[in-house]
C-alpha cells in the first residue's frame, strides 16, 4: 500500500506535523467517512474558527479549502507542529522552543523551529495578549456554555432514526457536522486557554519553593464533565456489589448482562436499569477512539461499559470517588489558603497566584465541556450513519455496519442511491483499513520530504523500548497528587481490561473519557503522553487518585506485573521490583 484515500495534501507554509499530543485524540486510524465528514467538514473549520476567535490567526492563513488545522496520513491523526510554533511566536511570553519542550520533552527527533517571515504579526500578538488577559480574569465563558447546551438539546430532540428515510439519515448527519463546527469554536478557545492558569500556578510555586504543591492547588475543582461518567459508573457498581441477584449475573460474565437484567422484575433490577438509562442519556456518547464516527459507543455497544463495571464492582466501598473528591477538595482549599498566606506581603504575586488558580479550575471545566459537546455532535451523526449501515447490511451491500464508514463524504449520496455499486470497493478498503491498525505511523511528518509508502512503515510494537530495571526511576510530569504503590497492569485497550484488579496501577498509552471508569479500579494512573491539562490528569485530580503523565514509552518500559510506586506530585514512577 503506497498511501491511503484520505491522506492530507502538503503545503509549503506549514511544513511539519506530529503525532505528539495527537495520539490522545486519535490512537487508532480514522475511517474515511469519519475524517471526510466529521473532521474535514466540522472539526477542522471549527478549530480554525477557534484560533481566529483567540486572535492567533486570520482565516485566510489556513491552508486548503477545509481550513485544515490538522493532518491525516495512513489514517493517523496529526497535529500541525508548524502552526503551534506560530502560536508560540505570537503568544506573549512564549517561544516555539518552549512549545517544543512542552510537547515533546527532550526527544531528539523533533525538528527545530524554522523562522518564516509571516510568523511575526503584531496585530495577532495584541489580540492574543487581550485573550490571555481575559482568560486570567474572567469568571465565565458564556459562548461555551450556550453551545454545550445546544449539543445537549440536540441529543434530547433526536428523531427516531428507524422511521427516517436513508436520505433523511444522511441529511441529519450533515446537520450534526454543522453543529460540530459550531461547538468546536469555543472548545478550541478553551483548549488554548487551559494551559495559562496551570503554567502560572507551576511557575509561582517553583519560585517560592513549593513546586510539588502546584498540582494539589488544581485538584478536585468540580464541574468537570468527563468525570461525571465515573461517578455514575461507581454508583452502578455499588448496586451490583450490594445485590446478590445482580452479582450472580455478572459472575456469569458481562456479555448479555444488560438483557438479563432487563428481563427481571425485581426492585434491584429496576433500580439498576433506571440508573443505567440515566448514564446512557448523559454519557452514551463515550467510547474508545470516540472522535471517529466508525467507533462504537456505550450506546451502540453496552458491552464496553459493562466490562468496566465487571471490574469496578470488586473495588472496596472506601475507594468511593465521591469521598476521594471531597477529601481532595478539602486538601486543596486548606493548601490554597496556606500558600496564599505565605506570599500575602507580595501583593502582585499573591494576586497572580489567586487568579491563576481560579483560571485553571475554570478552564479545566470548560475544556472538558467543549470536548463533550464535540463528541456529542459526532455521536449524533454516528447514530444516524450506523442505522444506515444496518440497512445496508440487510440489503447485502456490506457485511458489517461499520463498513459503511469506508465511503467518503463525497461518495455517500451515490452509495445511498446505488448501494451495490460500491460493494467491492468497500470490502477492499475495509481490508486495507485493518492493515493500517497493524503499522506504526511516523512521529513527525515533514511535508517537504514526504512519507515512505505505508507498506514500509514498521509493525506496531517492533520498536519497543527496553524494560526498566528494579530501582530505576522514570521521570514524567506531575498529573494528580498522591503516592500509591501497586502492581503494574499495562492496559492498551479500555475494552480489554480484565487483568486490572482493585489497587493495581494502570499503565496506558493515553486515555480519553471512555477510560475513566477504569481509573476507579486502579490505585494510580501512568500514561505515555500528556500534560497537566490533559484528560488523564484532569480526571485523576477530580477522582482523587495519583497520576503521572508523559512517561516516555511507559507501556514498554514498565513490565506488566511488576511492583511500582507512583508519585503524582513529583511526576516520578519508581520500579520497586
Amino acid at each position: 500500500m503506497e498511501n491511503w484515500i484520505t491522506d492530507s495534501p502538503f503545503n509549503e507554509r506549514f511544513r511539519y506535523y506530529t503525532r505528539g499530543n495527537a495520539d490522545e485524540v486519535g490512537p487508532d486510524p480514522w475511517s474515511p467517512l469519519g475524517w471526510t465528514m466529521a473532521w474535514e467538514k466540522g472539526c477542522c473549520p471549527g478549530v480554525a474558527g477557534g484560533y481566529v476567535e483567540y486572535g492567533v490567526f486570520d482565516l485566510d492563513e489556513f491552508p486548503h479549502e477545509a481550513r485544515s488545522t490538522f493532518g491525516l496520513w495512513g489514517g493517523y491523526f496529526y497535529n500541525c507542529l508548524s502552526m503551534t510554533w506560530v502560536f508560540g511566536v505570537r503568544m506573549p511570553g512564549a517561544t516555539p522552543e518552549a512549545i517544543n519542550k512542552a510537547y515533546f520533552g527532550e526527544r531528539s527527533d523533533v525538528p527545530e523551529y524554522e523562522e518564516h517571515p509571516e510568523d511575526v504579526k503584531e496585530e495577532a500578538e495584541e489580540l492574543v495578549a487581550e485573550s490571555m488577559a481575559w482568560v486570567m480574569s474572567t469568571n465565565d465563558y458564556p459562548m461555551m456554555e450556550e453551545r454545550s447546551k445546544a449539543a445537549r438539546e440536540t441529543v434530547k430532540n433526536r428523531p427516531n432514526h428507524s422511521e427516517s428515510s436513508n436520505e433523511e439519515l444522511v441529511e441529519y448527519a450533515r446537520e450534526m457536522v454543522e453543529l460540530l463546527e459550531y461547538v468546536w469554536v469555543p472548545s478550541c478557545v478553551a483548549a488554548l486557554a487551559c494551559s495559562l492558569g496551570p503554567g502560572a500556578v507551576q511557575a509561582i510555586c517553583d519560585g517560592i519553593g513549593r513546586s510539588d504543591d502546584a498540582v494539589k492547588l488544581m485538584s478536585a475543582v468540580g464541574d468537570v464533565e468527563s468525570a461525571e461518567a465515573s461517578f455514575r459508573m461507581w454508583d452502578l457498581s455499588r448496586m451490583i456489589r450490594n445485590s446478590e441477584e445482580l452479582s450472580d449475573i455478572f459472575d456469569a460474565g458481562s456479555d448479555g448482562a444488560l438483557e438479563k437484567i432487563k428481563s427481571l422484575d425485581s426492585d434491584d433490577s429496576k433500580s439498576f436499569i433506571t440508573n443505567w438509562e440515566e448514564l446512557i442519556d448523559e454519557c452514551g456518547h463515550r467510547g474508545p477512539n470516540e472522535w471517529d464516527m466508525r467507533s462504537h459507543s456505550w450506546t451502540t455497544k453496552p458491552e464496553l461499559p459493562f466490562g468496566m463495571l465487571e471490574r469496578l464492582r470488586f473495588q472496596e466501598d472506601d475507594k468511593s470517588p465521591h469521598l476521594a473528591s471531597i477529601r481532595s477538595a478539602e486538601t486543596r482549599e486548606k493548601l490554597t489558603a496556606e500558600v496564599l498566606d505565605l506570599i500575602k506581603d507580595d501583593e502582585e504575586t499573591h494576586a497572580s497566584l489567586a487568579a491563576a488558580i481560579k483560571s485553571a479550575a475554570l478552564f479545566f471545566g470548560y475544556r472538558e465541556m467543549g470536548k463533550n459537546a464535540a463528541i456529542r455532535s459526532i455521536h449524533e451523526a454516528k447514530l444516524a450513519m450506523m442505522e444506515l449501515g444496518r440497512r445496508m447490511v440487510e440489503l447485502g451491500a456490506i457485511d458489517d455496519l461499520q463498513q459503511l464508514f469506508m465511503v467518503t463524504e463525497s461518495e455517500l449520496d451515490g452509495f445511498v442511491a446505488d448501494p451495490m455499486s460500491m460493494r467491492d470497493i468497500i470490502l477492499e478498503r475495509d481490508k486495507d483499513f485493518s492493515f493500517l491498525h497493524e503499522v506504526e505511523p511516523p512521529y513527525i511528518v515533514d511535508g517537504k520530504v514526504g512519507l515512505p509508502p505505508i507498506s514500509e512503515w514498521p509493525k506496531r510494537g517492533s520498536n519497543k523500548s527496553d524494560p526498566a530495571e528494579a530501582g530505576e526511576v522514570l521521570q514524567g510530569s506531575a498529573g494528580s497528587p498522591g503516592i500509591a504503590t501497586g502492581t503494574a497492569r499495562v492496559i492498551l485497550d479500555p475494552s480489554d481490561a480484565s487483568s486490572l484488579e482493585p489497587g493495581d496501577v494502570m499503565i496506558a498509552p493515553t486515555t480519553d473519557p471512555s477510560w475513566t471508569p477504569l481509573f476507579m479500579t486502579a490505585s494510580a494512573v501512568v500514561v505515555n503522553v500528556g500534560a497537566v491539562a490533559s484528560h488523564a490528569a484532569i480526571v485523576s485530580r477530580e477522582l482523587g487518585i495519583p497520576c503521572v503523565v508523559s512517561v516516555a514509552d511507559a507501556t514498554d518500559r514498565i513490565t506488566d506485573g511488576s511492583t511500582i510506586t507512583v508519585d503524582g506530585s513529583t511526576g516520578t514512577v519508581t520500579i520497586d521490583g
